[in-house]
């Protein structure tokens, strides 16, 4: 199987500090990674490659000023600086076996120069069917030259996703896919999000997701209203409504995320916020989900991929970083979780330990596309 693998790099400098700290100056001479070390260093830095097996990078280890002796150094894994990431950008990533990566053994500045040659950084055999963020955070470990390592630009934190790319059902009316019995799920907070193609807006009230509940009124998600253009999209919830500033587009992929919690409701499209309402309360018992439930006026095909519904409010960066990606089924506050890559069949399994599956009334249609949630929209450019 091809593995394709995006890595993103952002200097810890840029994600963990808000701002330029005397502190962290370079005065005098020091041995800094170059790729930490922009000329705005508190901006934030980012690479993008696209690998197939395997990935390889390259960084630069430098000195402020040349020495009159070889510089030896060492690189090492330092899964402190992750755990400072996730603490601060509300991420969940894991740092990558140390099996999955290559470091040379040793770094050398040639006296009289203040760079290294190129240093191969390898990432191989990142593990796809876990659903984990992974992340590779180096630090300059060692060295034997009579300066400092630089604290900040002297580590440097690789962000690894594996592009979501799966097969998808094509559903209409007929689908209704819906769970079975009463969830009796009490909660203060909720997350619904998730991939979602309509093959056109013919009428108004086609609803993508019905959240049945026995307290709480409604979390009724629908296209168009009896005013409300049918492109459009509306929450019907605790006895109020809201519209998407969004006009959308048929036969486009969008990732939508409704959010509730600290009594107010917020749409984000595309990990952008879009809309949002203020609620009296959001306290709610939840009993099941259905999709595509309005019978008639559900009139188009639809398409959806990476359903999730949570007990929790998730934050935009929380949001932002797992929607091109799977997320494991044992994350905090899954109600259910919904890949919807089955590839035939009438059942939608729920990947979370909760085991809410989806069953369809009728099989919808598996045609074997497959879609690659990096670039959803890419072959219809």
């Amino acid at each position: 199987m091809k593995l394709h693998s995006k890595i993103t790099v952002l200097t810890l400098s840029a994600i963990v500090l808000a701002g330029c700290n005397a502190k962290y100056e370079t005065i005098g001479n020091g041995l800094y990674i170059n790729e930490a070390a922009p000329s705005d260093r508190f901006t934030q830095q980012v690479v993008n490659i696209t690998v197939e097996g395997e990935a390889t990078t390259t960084i630069h280890l430098r000195l402020a000023q040349a020495l009159d002796t070889d510089v030896h150094a060492t690189l090492a894994i330092a899964p402190e600086f992750m755990e400072e990431y996730n603490a601060k950008n509300d991420a969940s990533y894991v740092t990558l076996p140390v099996e999955c990566v290559e470091l040379p053994s040793e770094v050398v500045i040639p006296a009289g120069s203040i760079s290294s040659e190129p240093v191969e950084i390898v990432i191989k055999d990142i593990p796809t069917d876990d659903g984990y963020a992974y992340c590779l955070p180096i630090k300059i470990a060692s060295s034997d030259a009579p300066v400092e390592i630089m604290e900040v630009s002297g580590r440097l934190i690789y962000l690894i996703t594996t592009p979501l790319i799966q097969t998808v059902p094509t559903m209409d009316s007929s689908t209704f896919p819906e769970g079975s019995g009463d969830w009796n799920l009490s909660t203060n907070a909720w997350t619904l999000e998730g991939w979602v193609w309509m093959g056109s807006f013919p009428i108004n009230n086609q609803a993508i997701f019905n959240g049945a509940v026995s307290a709480g009124t409604e979390i009724y998600i629908r296209f168009g209203d009896a005013d409300v253009p049918y492109d459009v999209l509306q929450i019907k919830t605790h006895g109020s409504q809201f519209n998407s500033n969004t006009v959308f587009e048929p036969a486009t992929w969008y990732h939508i995320a409704f959010v509730c919690g600290n009594n107010k409701c917020i749409l984000y499209v595309n990990g952008q916020q879009d809309a949002s309402m203020d609620l009296s309360s959001t306290d709610y018992v939840i009993e099941n989900l259905q999709l595509c439930s309005s019978g008639s006026y559900f009139r188009t095909n639809c398409k959806m991929a990476q359903v999730r519904f949570w007990s929790r409010a998730l934050s935009q960066n929380a949001i932002q970083d797992a929607m091109n990606r799977e997320v494991p089924g044992t994350s905090e506050g899954l109600i259910g979780y919904w890949k919807l890559n089955e590839g035939s069949g009438d059942i939608y399994h729920d990947s979370s330990p909760n085991g809410r599956n989806l069953t369809c009334q009728q099989t919808p249609d598996w045609t074997g596309e497959m879609v690659n949630f990096s670039n959803p929209n890419a072959s219809a450019e």
